[in-house]
């Protein structure tokens, strides 16, 4: 082996500890996102209808989770439609 192999190697583990620290930094500005919509959810009360359907919301969940919108089922519609299902 010689130095230009050396060389070579070396520029390949720093441009993959960069695209690692890249999607590391991706990684952690969507959980702070995911975080900061969270906190605003939380710091809202929950409603006592089903914004969707209008249907009562069981205190048991508004208790559970602060800034409820939706009913269980009504929730997990919105949760596939967001994820394409």
């Amino acid at each position: 082996m010689n130095e230009n192999d050396n060389t070579y190697e070396s520029g390949v583990n720093e441009e993959q500890e960069v695209a690692q620290l890249n999607s590391i930094i991706t990684n952690q500005n969507a959980v702070a996102k995911v975080q900061a919509i969270l906190a605003k959810q939380r710091s809202q009360p929950s409603l006592s209808e089903c914004e969707d359907c209008g249907e009562d919301i069981p205190e048991q969940r508004r208790l559970a989770m602060r800034g409820i919108t939706r009913c269980i089922y009504c929730q997990g519609l919105h949760e596939r439609k967001q994820k394409g299902l």
